[in-house]
């Protein structure tokens, strides 16, 4: 969609895909950065702190560890599925949408309650991650993962919807920089924090490995998580909407189970989570035994269970209900399917373009990103040459990443400032390709480090914003869940391989090509920048 097309009339409650029009003024640059100062947008930075803390203590950070421990490459790569919890949010985004938790959501609300259960529970897995350790079992330590992933996850899919229904459209991007810049100094205080934490915790002159030093940072990792909670208690609850239009929708459908049943693929489809569900106990042993799998063997499987159920989806083909399953089914219904639906009948066609570019907008940072600190144990940079690296040139480009990239969508436009990230983003993958030249060169990875959070704090600020800009807000846990799910599927499916990769070619062919992985990027943003506005409903 171009940032000169004009906004279309939009049903309440949805947010236009531009948020920008022409026939508006243009936004005062003092307007942009007064914005910064308002209550709403501080609370995103302390809760943006909180969902970027556990990202990397399951990912980046947690490689660190298992290359110490001396868990090999490839199974490093195939260890970072647990990740792929943030690629399936979705599935549940719907509970968190609807499902009141008994006692809390009284007393907080719905937004809030999920938050602070989310967050106990984060606190709960890293103390359990804390106190295994994986040189002498490793599917414990990917159990304790594992529920951070989830938890963490869960979190997302509240605070996405709490930041959301937060502000009008216009601060979005505001909110979304604020929320990066949190997220993003998180990542360095689960990155360059843990290293630098286990490093004062080692005990001179023993051994090289020391599970102690890591126990410690962990644990503090996990009291790191208390700013968030304070927030959560201490904040506002969204203001609920009306539920009149909802409430005569739920009532139709409800008819109409009753009358007509319900279509097989629905059944198929509950039926499928219903054993995903079951079978979450065996989700560790999976995960550690990936590696003996073929690509094929996921892939095809799944690739065939697809078509079957879009074959009986197309038969039209429905099933009668007993009576007392038809409340149950309405929910099902109006909880997993409608908000879906309502994104594809607002964008139509357009929808696949969107669709495509949120999938693989992140994919070359993500995929290379579970490399990187492999990449600094092979290269001889110890952690504190690291930590001290990522503080404090981390930090300071990760700040200005993100607040310039939030006030240039709000001045020129989401659409321009996705571009430019896409094409930093990509950019600065090779910058770690020429690193891997310099041989032990803390100079070059200075440089590099500036260059790669700078980059990642302007692409990350303005896609938050776009993907923020899609949702209605009726449906804000379960649609934007839907988009950021989809912005990790793929990348970190791919990330899994990163290890065999790099065993097989080297660190700077891995490089390059993650970098290469960019360029479809340029293409689906300049597509999608010329896209009408949504349709009105």
């Amino acid at each position: 969609m171009s940032d000169k097309t004009p906004s279309a009339t939009l049903a309440p409650g949805t947010t236009s895909s531009v948020p920008e029009s022409s026939s508006t003024a243009p936004v005062s640059w003092a307007s942009v950065w007064r914005v910064y100062a308002e209550r709403a947008t501080l609370r995103m930075l302390l809760l943006g702190f909180s969902a970027g803390l556990p990202l990397l203590l399951v990912f980046g950070t947690l490689s660190f560890w298992l290359r110490e421990a001396g868990i090999d490459r490839t199974t490093i790569g195939f260890l970072s599925w647990i990740g792929l919890a943030y690629g399936f949010k979705w599935v549940w985004a719907p509970l968190v949408d609807r499902l009141p938790i008994p006692v809390l959501t009284r007393l907080l609300g719905r937004r809030r309650s999920w938050l602070l259960l989310a967050q106990l529970t984060i606190i709960g897995a890293l103390c359990g991650m804390a106190l295994n350790d994986p040189k002498l079992s490793l599917q414990p330590m990917v159990w304790c993962a594992l529920a951070v992933a989830f938890a963490s996850a869960t979190q997302d899919i509240a605070l996405d919807a709490f930041r959301i229904e937060s502000a009008d459209a216009k601060r979005q991007a505001a909110l979304a920089a604020a929320y990066q810049t949190g997220y993003r100094i998180a990542m360095i205080w689960a990155g360059a924090g843990v290293l630098w934490i286990a490093a004062r915790a080692e005990v001179p002159n023993a051994a090289a490995y020391q599970p102690g030093a890591w126990q410690t940072a962990y644990l503090v990792m996990a009291v790191s998580m208390l700013p968030g909670i304070i927030t959560v208690l201490f904040s506002a609850e969204p203001a609920e909407r009306a539920r009149a239009e909802s409430d005569a929708e739920t009532a139709a459908t409800r008819a109409r189970f009753a009358a007509t049943g319900i279509p097989l693929y629905g059944a198929v489809l509950f039926a499928t989570l219903a054993l995903l569900v079951l079978l979450l106990p065996a989700a560790p042993g999976v995960v550690v035994r990936a590696y003996d799998l073929a690509l094929g063997a996921y892939l095809l499987p799944l690739l065939a269970y697809v078509l079957a159920v879009i074959g009986l989806a197309r038969t039209g083909i429905r099933v009668a209900l007993p009576a007392r399953l038809v409340p149950a089914a309405v929910w099902f219904d109006h909880a997993f399917y409608v908000p879906f639906a309502e994104f594809l009948k607002r964008y139509g066609k357009q929808a696949i373009v969107i669709l495509a570019l949120i999938a693989i907008y992140r994919i070359s940072d993500v995929v290379m990103g579970i490399m990187a600190n492999p990449f600094y144990v092979d290269m001889g940079y110890t952690k504190d040459e690291v930590a001290a690296v990522t503080k404090i040139y981390g930090v300071i480009m990760t700040l200005a990443g993100a607040f310039i990239g939030g006030a240039m969508a709000m001045r020129l436009g989401v659409m321009r400032v996705l571009m430019l990230g896409a094409v930093l983003s990509a950019a600065s993958n090779l910058l770690f390709a020429w690193l891997g030249t310099r041989g032990h060169d803390v100079s070059a990875l200075i440089f590099v480090i500036s260059a790669d959070n700078l980059s990642s704090g302007i692409a990350s600020a303005a896609f938050i914003a776009y993907l923020s800009s899609l949702t209605n807000v009726n449906y804000s846990a379960t649609q934007y869940a839907l988009f950021s799910s989809m912005m990790l599927l793929l990348p970190k499916f791919l990330a899994g391989y990163s290890g065999k990769y790099v065993d097989a070619f080297g660190y700077s062919h891995f490089f390059t090509a993650t970098a290469l992985l960019g360029l479809p990027v340029l293409v689906l943003v300049a597509l999608a920048s010329r896209l009408q506005a949504p349709k009105s409903q």
